[in-house]
């Protein structure tokens, strides 16, 4: 037994201490400062309020010392915290804070604690995370006399041998006329080695605790390299320092650097489902069936076979589309979505894609193929185009847009199966729906009268069309196919935050927009991520949800086109997709929590964020093949058509996937494959295609016998990552056994990444890349048998 108070009876002296501590120095607070004539109360300044509390911290400190020291814990000389030092029976179980339940890290800036320092930082930015304007010079690090790198330059000093130099020329033009030619020469590598947090992955599955429920799945920390070696024991309370500036620690990481997102979450938050804004089913009513009956009529000559489903099937699959699409493309107002007043086509469009959401794909196919007919047969009968240059309605555009969004709910069914329908059915629906963007104008939004109503039509539109634009970049991921619409084409602004886009009232609506601010032009966003410099000020700080999505999908269209006109590799954009990773970490709604509250846009766009890095050392494009649905041509394809040299870049690539990697190992690749993978946008997989071969494709050329030239330094730490990674995920393997070709270690690793990909999903696609990337490991098993 340990000696001292019980635990219940500390805890309790604990805290009537530190109050009696806490009116003490309040009381001398007040007394020491003067009080001014016919004052009737004392006000305390922001810093003697500081100073206070500092009085309150030093004093509860001493309480707690006094007290930690009859029930096993100290204090910490350094940093001020409450250390476990356990007594013999909690040192024989291994106990941690976390066990206990005990919250040594405690706020500064209010009474808040916590039982981990990650849970404090994430907390502290936050609840109190201010603006560059409303900063001070005690919260704010003044900002260096010389330009520093940061976002993804500094991250990659993990790999690499110098620091590298931030050059101040722009990236690209601003009018994005003309495509740069790409450097021959590589960047200066960094000195810094990688910190000592990531020299095993031992110590970095110590990092990531198991989550305490299954609502709290934060498994893929943002996709990017270690922090630098930082003062663990410094706090930089801004990533902004004055006039806008970006200061050394500001980064896609946590202010403390060396620790990946926690998976669990603050004390004093609700899990992330209870977070959400609940949505709940949407009713049809007998009437609402009977009046699409009745307009389905019309449609006889095209639909002989008028047979839809019950009004309780279609509630059931416009729910499906509410709680399983539309969290990934919300571009409907659903707090004033009346299907009562929804037109005929989009009503059946949602349902087709509601009903895969509920895994009803018959009820799918049969809803899409009425809902196509019915939307083409609209559009030929009240939107063909006749040529004339007339000046569209405000009834008719609105048509029109409702069209298109019946055509992107089509296309979102039709694309990622084979056969049932074929994805040919989306690239043809493609076609229709560009025309029809163009004739209503590609940058033509509602006006608005400053009422919420018309705030809401202009929102809808201005999202459909870019989401259009993102769904048309997925599809030259997938497919290959040149771009639809160019980012340069765009001229609309960015969306707003997803808090405002789900208020559930004009007053709601109201309180939100107080808070927030305007959304850049895309034009805009984009020049200032391509020509920032990081001592600049008035540049683009950050951006909302939906705005980085749309963001990172002109850059890797960029990417794209660049491929395509050069053939060669590309160094010219890492300074754009740095400076991307900077304002989402100024996003307050940003979260790698595929389940947080403002939806998994932020979550999604780091998948999206990784792929573009990895292009930017290989060319995926063309050798995919995923159009053919075969998973043995497309691993052949991905086999043969994919070169890859060592390099700093590459390597540092090659950190990106093993870290993506790396915690689902720890929380079990099968759990994530059947609970969590399920529910996430199908853009998570098809970047994980490329992470898996491309690190595979790494492995290969690391694990040769006496390699020239010899591996260095990072190149052998990152293999030694790998290598644990997997004898974590498979107890029986061992060292030398992964070792014996250089073959065998990619081949279990790229089975590691099928395992994600294998489970029962809703998009035949997903399981397309598991069984691809078997394929691709069965292929590099027959070399080893060779």
């Amino acid at each position: 037994m340990c000696s001292g108070f019980a635990g219940s009876q500390g805890e309790s002296m604990m805290l009537f201490l530190g109050f009696f501590a806490f009116s003490l120095a309040f009381i001398s607070s007040a007394a020491e400062r003067p009080r001014k004539p016919f004052e009737s109360g004392v006000t305390l300044s922001h810093s003697e309020c500081r100073s206070g509390w500092s009085k309150i911290q030093l004093a509860t400190s001493s309480v707690r010392g006094a007290i930690g020291n009859l029930q096993g814990w100290s204090i910490c000389s350094a940093t001020n915290d409450r250390v476990l030092e356990p007594c013999p029976a909690k040192r024989a179980t291994g106990l941690t804070s976390v066990d206990t339940k005990e919250k040594p890290f405690v706020c500064d800036r209010c009474p808040k604690s916590f039982t981990r320092k990650d849970l404090l930082v994430r907390h502290e930015r936050l609840a109190h995370d201010s603006s560059p304007a409303a900063a001070t010079p005690e919260s704010v690090p003044t900002a260096p006399a010389e330009p520093v790198s940061d976002g993804l330059n500094v991250l990659a000093s993990a790999v690499t041998d110098h620091p590298f130099s931030p050059t101040h020329e722009a990236v690209l033009p601003a009018t994005h006329a003309a495509f740069p030619i790409a450097s021959a020469a590589e960047p200066a590598p960094f000195t810094e080695p990688f910190p000592h947090e990531g020299d095993d992955f031992t110590s970095f599955l110590d990092s990531i605790p198991v989550p305490s429920h299954p609502y709290s799945p934060t498994y893929q920390p943002l996709p990017l390299f270690p922090a630098l070696q930082f003062d663990s024991g410094s706090e930089y309370p801004s990533s902004l320092g004055h006039g806008g500036t970006a200061t050394p620690y500001s980064s896609v990481l946590p202010r403390h650097g060396t620790q990946l997102p926690s998976l669990h979450l603050e004390e004093s938050q609700p899990p992330p489902s209870r977070n959400r804004p609940l949505k709940g089913p949407i009713g049809v009513t007998t009437q609402c069936r009977d009046r699409l009956v009745s307009e389905l009529r019309n449609y006889a000559n095209v639909i002989p076979n008028q047979n839809i489903p019950s009004r309780h099937a279609l509630s059931r699959c416009l729910t499906g589309y509410v709680t399983g699409y539309h969290d990934h493309y919300p571009f409907l107002h659903i707090p004033t979505l009346n299907i009562e007043k929804t037109p005929l086509h989009l009503v059946l469009s949602m349902a087709a894609l509601g009903a895969q959401y509920c895994r009803e794909p018959d009820t799918s196919i049969s809803l899409f193929y009425v809902a196509k007919t019915v939307t083409l047969e609209h559009m030929r009968r009240d939107l063909q185009w006749t040529g004339s240059r007339k000046t569209v309605s405000a009834n008719q555009s609105q048509d029109i847009l409702e069209t298109v969004q019946s055509l992107l709910m089509l296309m979102s069914v039709s694309s990622w199966f084979e056969h049932y329908p074929p994805h040919y059915e989306g690239l043809y629906l493609r076609s229709q729906l560009e025309t029809l963007l163009r004739k209503d104008g590609l940058n033509t939004l509602p006006r608005q009268d400053g009422s919420w109503e018309s705030w809401i039509r202009n929102e809808s539109a201005k999202r459909t069309k870019l989401i259009v634009f993102c769904f048309f970049g997925i599809q030259t991921i997938v497919f290959d196919v040149p771009p639809g619409i160019l980012s340069e084409e765009i001229t609309l602004d960015l969306p707003c935050t997803e808090k405002e886009w789900t208020a559930a009232s004009a007053s709601e609506w109201m309180q939100c927009r107080q808070y927030g601010r305007g959304s850049p032009r895309l034009q805009d966003a984009l020049t200032s991520l391509f020509t920032r410099i990081p001592s600049a000020g008035g540049q683009l700080e950050s951006f909302t949800s939906l705005g980085g999505l749309v963001l990172i999908h002109a850059i890797i269209q960029d990417i794209w086109l660049i491929q395509k006109a050069c053939r060669v590799p590309i160094t010219s954009l890492e300074q754009a997709l740095e400076n991307w990773c900077q304002c989402w970490e100024r996003n307050q709604e940003s979260s790698t929590d595929p389940f947080n509250p403002n939806g998994p846009l932020s979550f999604t766009s780091t998948a999206l964020l990784r792929l573009a890095y990895i292009r930017l050392n290989a060319d995926f494009s063309s050798a995919r093949r995923l159009q053919t649905f075969n998973p043995d041509e497309i691993a052949r394809s991905l086999r043969q058509n994919l070169k890859v040299q060592r390099s700093d870049r590459l390597t540092r690539a090659a950190l990106h996937c093993a870290h993506a990697l790396s915690t689902p190992i720890k929380l079990g690749i099968n759990y994530v494959a059947r609970t969590l993978v399920v529910s996430w946008s199908n853009q998570y997989a098809l970047c994980s295609l490329e992470c898996a071969v491309l690190l595979a494709k790494w492995l290969e050329i690391a694990t040769v016998k006496n390699p020239e030239p010899r591996l260095t330094e990072q190149e052998t730490k990152l293999l030694e990552f790998v290598i644990e990674m997997v004898m974590e995920a498979q107890h029986e393997v061992s060292r030398s056994w992964l070792l014996e070709n250089n073959t065998r270690l990619s081949a279990v690793v790229t089975r590691l990444w099928a395992r994600l990909f294998t489970a029962d999903y809703i998009y035949e696609l997903v399981n397309l890349i598991g069984r691809s990337l078997n394929s691709y490991a069965n292929l590099l098993e027959n070399v080893e048998a060779t």
